[in-house]
């Protein structure tokens, strides 16, 4: 065998391997669904029918019956706003789950009053281990109703400017915000109970809006109500809705990236055009070598 021929060899294996790697080496970023960790969120995905976009150019034209999930730890440009806000518009539903992200710019471009505090609500007395895991269990009358007495929510923060119409859950009496973040309760700092998630129309759609996007990572899905309190979110009005969780606004390693574009690269490659093409180009380099080797032998 020629050298040039070994040297393609090994490059192609090489090839193969990384690619063999990155598609099955788990990514272990927060909120990702390829994460199988706690902190990712693929349960979430295979429990709802979940599916992933990487590009707010993948929004359905005819948005009814389906719910974007969006997790704002990178920025919106405004032609992005404007997609989310023309999604909503037209009968989407948006759930908007944020902490310490942009969640503000979302709100403040569709000129709604509502704003994430950005600041740690903590509770010494209603919580789980720690007064950073406060347990919520104050409900709307309808949350109630769909079996829903407690959730846990993980380094949450709270929503202000809500109006009673518009809140669906709140902390308990004994919480507070933690505006210095020095994890202790001092002269001046607000006590509860503070509005931590938000439903209400918006156009023709209906806008959600929850200050701790962790209720829906592995580590708190099943914890006390928050899997029915997710699929209360996720179903407005009672209606099962289709599911799209914005991947693009998320930050993510080189690890994410790659296989981002692996998997696209996977459905482009998988359309019927494409089998169609590539099995022509297979018979072209099989055809070609026979005809080498016959001349060979020859």
């Amino acid at each position: 065998m020629k050298i040039s021929g070994v040297i393609l060899a090994v490059v192609a294996l090489v090839l193969v391997i990384s690619l063999l790697c990155i598609w099955f080496y788990p990514s272990a970023q927060d909120f990702m669904a390829g994460n199988t960790m706690w902190n990712g969120i693929r349960d979430f995905s295979r429990e709802f029918g979940a599916e992933n976009i990487d590009s707010l150019d993948d929004l359905p034209d005819s948005p009814e019956r389906v719910v974007l999930v969006a997790i704002p730890y990178l920025d919106y440009s405004d032609e992005e706003l404007g997609k989310m806000k023309r999604f909503v518009d037209d009968g989407g539903t948006l759930l908007l789950m944020d902490d310490y992200g942009y969640g503000n710019n979302v709100l403040a471009y569709l000129g709604v009053g509502i704003r994430f505090t950005n600041k740690p609500v903590l509770d010494p007395v209603f919580c789980y281990k720690n007064q950073s895991l406060p347990r919520i269990t104050d409900f709307a009358p309808d949350v109630q109703a769909s079996d829903i007495d407690v959730i846990m929510l993980n380094h949450a923060t709270t929503l202000t400017n809500v109006k009673e119409s518009e809140a669906i859950a709140w902390s308990s009496d004994a919480s507070f915000l933690d505006v210095n973040e020095n994890g202790v309760l001092d002269a001046g700092e607000p006590k509860g109970p503070f509005a931590v998630a938000a439903q209400f129309r918006f156009g023709k759609g209906t806008l959600a809006l929850v200050s701790d996007p962790s209720v829906t990572i592995s580590a708190m899905l099943d914890r006390d109500d928050n899997y029915n309190f997710t699929r209360y979110l996720t179903r407005p009005r009672g209606k099962q809705l289709g599911i799209l969780v914005d991947s693009s606004h998320l930050t993510k390693t080189l690890l994410d990236v790659s296989k981002t574009r692996l998997i696209n690269t996977r459905e482009v490659l998988s359309s019927p055009y494409a089998l169609l093409g590539i099995t022509a180009m297979i018979f072209v380099v099989v055809s070609r070598c026979t005809v080498k080797k016959e001349k060979s032998v020859g």
